[in-house]
């Protein structure tokens, strides 16, 4: 792997953390609903670039902000596809 190869996965792994890191500091929020989630994935899709993450699930880039806008149900698989996309995952833990 060049130097340059090394840099740019770095890069996308340190981003990859910060979304991540954001994701889950909302869903800790007191009062955090699924429109409120739905609206911060389509926060950081529109980050990463969301031509690339409504590809990757298959759908328009309209077609996805229409999904994320917070409007509409928010289903499972659609939280998935846009993880995936982002390159990060769902986990589930034990409450504390």
């Amino acid at each position: 792997m060049t130097h340059y190869e090394q840099a740019k996965a770095h890069l996308a792994n340190r981003r990859a953390a910060e979304m991540a890191e954001y994701l889950d500091g909302r869903l800790h929020m007191a009062h955090y609903d699924e429109s409120t989630f739905a609206r911060s994935l389509l926060l950081v899709a529109e980050l990463h670039g969301m031509s690339h993450v409504a590809q990757q699930c298959g759908l328009s880039s309209e077609s996805q902000r229409r999904q994320l806008n917070g409007t509409r149900p928010l289903y499972l698989d659609s939280v998935l596809g846009v993880m995936r996309a982002l390159g990060i995952q769902l986990r589930v833990e034990a409450s504390a």
